[in-house]
C-alpha cells in the first residue's frame, strides 16, 4: 500500500473512531511504528489530526455531522424557504441532481407537481419523498448507505455519477467559508460531491446561515465552483459580498413567519 493510500485509510478510521492508537495502526497496516508515526506527523502538518501520546485524535476545530434526524429539525423554516425557491428554478423537461441533505430534501418536497423531470439522487430520503410524484422520474445512484446522512456513497455510486450529465445540480453544503471553500464532514461524501459538481451544467448550492463560517473535516471545492447559491436572510452581509465578488449569484430566500 502506498503511503498516501495508508494515510487516507488512517483518516477514515479516525473519522469513525474519533481517535487511533499507533499500536493498533501497526497491526492493521502491517508496518512499523516509525512508519505510522511519520504518517501521523505528516497528517498533523496538514491540519487533519492532532497527535497524542501513543496515537492521534481529531482537531477540536473541525465540525462533524450531527445525526440526520437532528439536522432535519435545525433551522427548518429557513430550509423550507430555500427549498421552495430552489424548486422554482427547476423547469419541466429538465434533468437535475438533488444531493442528500436536510435542505435539499425540501427541494424534493416542492417539485411533486412538475412534469417530465428526471431526478438523479444519492439520497434515500429524496427518492422516498418523490414516490408519489407522477411527473418525476427518479434514478437512485446505488452504493453504500452512510447511515449518518442517509446518503449513498462509495465506488458504485461514484461509477454511476460518471455516466450522467444533468441540467442542474443542487448541492448540499455542510460548511462554507467563501475565502476558503466548501466542506463536508466525511471524506467519502467529499469525493461524491466533487463528482456531482462535474456532472452539472449549472451548479446551485443551498445553505442556511448556520453553515457559514464553518470549516468541516473534508474540503469539497472552492465556492466559485457554484454558479448560484440560495441562502436565507440571516447570512452575514460580508459572506454574501465575498460570494458575489467571486462571480457567484446569491439568491436570498424570504422566510415566512
Amino acid at each position: 500500500m502506498l503511503p498516501e493510500e495508508r494515510r487516507t485509510k488512517i483518516l477514515e478510521l479516525l473519522e469513525k473512531e474519533r481517535g487511533v492508537k499507533v499500536s493498533d495502526l501497526v497491526k492493521i497496516f502491517n508496518v512499523t511504528g516509525a512508519t505510522i508515526r511519520r504518517d501521523l506527523e505528516t497528517l498533523e502538518k496538514e491540519g487533519l489530526l492532532k497527535r497524542t501520546h501513543g496515537g492521534a485524535v481529531l482537531p477540536h476545530s473541525f465540525s462533524f455531522e450531527p445525526l440526520y434526524i437532528t439536522k432535519k429539525r435545525q433551522n427548518l423554516k429557513e430550509k423550507q424557504a430555500i427549498g421552495k425557491v430552489a424548486a422554482e428554478l427547476i423547469n419541466d423537461g429538465e434533468s437535475v441532481f438533488i444531493e442528500t441533505g436536510s435542505t435539499t430534501l425540501q427541494i424534493a418536497k416542492n417539485i411533486k407537481h412538475k412534469h417530465d423531470v428526471t431526478v438523479i439522487t444519492n439520497s434515500i430520503e429524496v427518492a422516498r419523498e418523490l414516490l408519489s410524484a407522477r411527473g418525476v422520474e427518479v434514478i437512485l445512484t446505488g452504493g453504500l448507505l452512510r447511515k449518518e446522512t442517509v446518503a449513498l456513497i462509495g465506488p458504485l455510486a461514484e461509477r454511476v455519477l460518471k455516466e450522467f450529465r444533468v441540467d442542474k445540480v443542487f448541492l448540499g453544503i455542510s460548511g462554507i467559508i467563501p475565502s476558503k471553500g466548501m466542506y463536508t464532514a466525511s471524506i467519502a461524501e467529499a469525493q461524491i460531491k466533487k463528482l456531482i459538481i462535474e456532472m452539472g451544467r449549472e451548479i446551485i448550492g443551498v445553505s442556511d446561515h448556520s453553515k457559514f463560517g464553518k470549516e468541516c473535516f473534508a474540503f469539497v471545492a472552492p465556492t466559485k465552483a457554484m454558479n448560484k447559491i440560495i441562502v436565507d436572510e440571516k447570512v452575514p452581509t460580508h459572506y454574501i459580498d465575498e460570494l458575489k465578488n467571486q462571480g457567484v449569484e446569491v439568491i436570498i430566500a424570504p422566510v415566512e413567519d
